[in-house]
């Protein structure tokens, strides 16, 4: 019997019984089965909130549909699944258990408590690889820095996710753009990844507005015992950073020399559209960014390995950082 015709006869069991399990419960039902290798119908009518009677109508709907899931009688039976079953592609493809696989990994370098989530995380990537014949350790994704601070990073990323996950406000101290530090209290909805940076995203009561928060700007972060109550959902939808309602700086383009030494210091930084190699071994590169007030401060950063070409007015800002940095020292 072709595949096709099982599934057709299959479709109609299901509407004999009037059946219509949703996707999720269906999932769960046979992951339940693959992880446990056997489990009684009392035990799956309990879980699922339906009778006994209505498991063993799904169990003879999968079995008709291709899922070898059988009953097994006498004591220390119960409902079994063959061992060497894999779930049908019709429903996961190889590519959408592959991606679901990397992603689950990904997550897990910002989980902050190895007891719960990482491991929760970690068994769920473990049975879903178990149906992937792909290898599945093809990619690492970890947001931590390289420094030994990786761990607070960690911490402080499952800090805030158990206040999102658990609907409790978050307490902190966030230190401003001007420098000055602030009491928050806020309701959390999101951690947004934007732009190399992480943020929270959440109501200020504070401001009593939507912001966003950069994490390393916060510090001794808790979990209060209010109950967050404003949602994303409950406030009209303003997104001063990412949505476009700040107005968008304006645009320069940069033509820059780099010592040969500092060149990939200066791709990790900036996206360029040009990198031409000179004769005395520098290297001639174009970027746009940004004009900010924080640009003169990183392209000094480069000491004397970056010599800015063009623009003239980016030329005069950081000659005058520059000579406000030496009379700093020189006057003290």
């Amino acid at each position: 019997m072709s595949s096709s015709i099982k599934y057709d006869i299959a479709m109609s069991y299901f509407q004999m019984y009037n059946f219509f399990m949703q996707i999720d419960q269906l999932f769960e039902f046979v992951y339940i089965l693959i992880d446990k290798k056997q489990s009684t119908a009392s035990e799956m009518a309990k879980r699922f909130g339906v009778s006994t009677r209505t498991i063993y109508r799904w169990i003879d709907a999968l079995s008709v549909s291709g899922v070898p899931v059988y009953s097994l009688k006498g004591r220390g039976g119960g409902i079994a699944i063959s061992e060497k079953y894999a779930l049908d592609k019709r429903i996961l493809s190889e590519e959408e258990r592959l991606a679901i696989v990397s992603s689950v990994k990904a997550f897990n370098s910002l989980t902050g408590n190895p007891s719960s989530a990482v491991n929760a995380n970690l068994k769920a990537a473990e049975k879903i690889s178990g149906l992937v014949t792909t290898d599945t350790d093809w990619l690492e994704v970890d947001f931590s820095p390289w420094s030994p601070e990786g761990s607070e990073v960690r911490k402080l990323f499952g800090t805030l996710r158990e206040c999102i996950l658990k609907k409790r406000q978050v307490s902190f101290e966030y230190f401003r753009g001007d420098g000055k530090t602030e009491h928050r209290l806020v309701h959390p909805w999101k951690l947004v990844y934007k732009g190399q940076a992480w943020y929270l995203q959440g109501w200020c009561t504070t401001r009593q507005a939507e912001r966003f928060f950069k994490l390393s700007r916060m510090r001794n972060i808790s979990m209060t015992g209010r109950t967050a109550t404003v949602t994303r959902f409950s406030v009209p939808a303003v997104n001063p950073y990412f949505e476009n309602q700040r107005p968008k700086p304006k645009m320069i383009n940069i033509k820059a020399k780099v010592s040969n030494n500092k060149i990939s210091y200066l791709l990790d930084t900036f996206i360029c559209s040009e990198v031409v190699p000179n004769k005395d071994g520098s290297i001639t590169a174009s970027f746009t960014v940004p004009d900010e007030d924080w640009l003169q401060d990183l392209l000094l950063g480069f000491g004397p390995d970056l010599k800015i070409l063009s623009p003239k007015s980016v030329r005069e800002r950081i000659i005058k950082l520059a000579n406000d940095v030496l009379n700093n020292y020189i006057t003290r």
